[in-house]
């Protein structure tokens, strides 16, 4: 025992020491928070620039052969139409240069949906411009009959749904019951990243560098692959904790900044997310028995293969089984009675994702959930216990892979 707790120490302190643990995992937030702010900025200067560039198009040829669209329209943006007998003339200009563009709307436009746009230059931000103003002024042509400005508007952009939900003649919080377990996800793909493959990488280095050998003249194989596991599990409670942590400030931190910031996109609000306790029951262990699965079937790889270069060869098939759920994951959403679904909800290499998504969406049922974690423990332990009967056959072996057929005899 005192042995065992030797490992989990010096694995843990290993790992949290190390000054690129807390940089990534204070990096992580950061960059997500810089890409969005990034994304957010660049986007609305891009549609600024668009915009400004579109009411600035004066030297614009428009050609209308639909009889569609409105002349009013087009004088209100500072433009005129042209004969259609210039087309043709109008096109040379463009070509030359002596006009920015020409906009021709056919014909057919009603029965083929289509309009033409020239350019006097391949500049991006002046396709978006002209394209743009093209858009607009058609949809605007149409939607004239309807009246006032108002209704032009709602036409052409719609409006938004408030959509209020019940179950069992009670309301619900809709998408705001899907946030707290989605979040599990989200924890096992970082988890996943970080501490799934520092098992590989521990194992088949001590392995390949001949440490390996002497820790295990003192401490049996057993122990050792039991203590590296705990400590990745102390790695990832502290990762856990961490995020947790900063999600709780953060929330705080938007309260405090009012309501209008709380209201995130597609109408979630912090203020209604919802705590349900099974559905966190079940996230949380969905995490952690899939976490350990994957870890165990990582260490079995890191001691069957020779070198670390072939055990991360071997593992390739452990990530895609961890990002295949996301192929099927309109039919996991929506549709849990599929066979498709039902198989990989137990398949051990996709249960994990598969159940924190049906979790989330809360398609789930009780028995079945209760089932699936029944079987992913199993797998669970049959990984650990490969894992343990791997390392003690092959952690001294440098030049072949290990024989399957090995790890089942006495």
């Amino acid at each position: 025992m005192a042995k065992l707790k030797t490992v989990i120490k010096h694995e843990y302190l290993t790992i949290v020491k190390q000054p690129s643990f807390w940089t990534i995992m204070l990096a992580i937030p950061l960059i997500v928070a810089v890409i969005i702010g990034l994304s957010y900025i660049g986007n609305k200067s891009s549609q600024d620039r668009i915009q400004d560039i579109a009411k600035d198009l004066k030297n614009v040829a428009i050609v209308d052969e639909s009889g569609l669209i409105n002349k009013t329209v087009v004088q209100s943006n500072g433009l005129k139409l042209s004969p259609v007998a210039d087309k043709d003339q109008l096109r040379d200009d463009v070509r030359s240069g002596k006009t920015e563009a020409l906009i021709v709307y056919p014909e057919t436009l009603v029965k083929d949906r289509k309009y033409s746009v020239y350019l006097s230059n391949n500049d991006l931000t002046q396709m978006g411009a002209v394209t743009g103003l093209a858009d607009g002024m058609l949809k605007t042509s149409l939607f004239l009959p309807l009246g006032s400005a108002d209704i032009i508007a709602l036409a052409q952009s719609g409006a938004e749904s408030q959509v209020t939900t019940y179950r069992s003649g009670t309301e619900t919080a809709g998408l705001n019951e899907y946030v707290v377990p989605g979040l599990f996800v989200v924890l096992f793909y970082i988890i996943f990243a970080f501490s799934v493959g520092y098992m590989l990488t521990s194992v088949s280095e001590e392995k390949e560098n001949r440490s390996m050998e002497m820790v295990l003249t003192y401490i049996e194989p057993r122990n050792l692959i039991v203590g590296k596991l705990l400590a990745v599990v102390l790695v990832t409670l502290t990762q856990v904790a961490f995020f947790t942590l900063l999600a709780v400030v953060a929330y705080f931190v938007l309260q405090a900044l009012g309501s209008d910031v709380i209201t995130l996109p597609a109408g979630i609000e912090l203020q209604r997310l919802v705590f349900n306790p099974l559905a966190i029951f079940f996230g949380a262990s969905f995490l952690i028995v899939g976490f350990l699965m994957f870890a165990g079937y990582m260490t079995a790889t890191a001691a069957i293969a020779p070198s670390t270069k072939e055990a991360n060869s071997f593992s390739s098939v452990f990530y895609i089984g961890a990002f295949v759920p996301f192929y099927f994951v309109v039919m996991i959403l929506t549709d849990p009675d599929n066979p498709i679904t039902k198989f990989i909800t137990f398949f051990p290499l996709t249960s994990p994702v598969v159940n924190l998504l049906r979790n989330t969406v809360g398609n789930l049922g009780l028995a079945e959930g209760l089932l699936s974690l029944a079987v992913m423990t199993l797998f669970m332990i049959v990984s650990i216990w490969i894992a343990v009967r791997a390392f003690s056959r092959g952690a001294l072996e440098y030049s072949s892979v290990l024989k399957l057929g090995s790890l089942f005899r006495k």
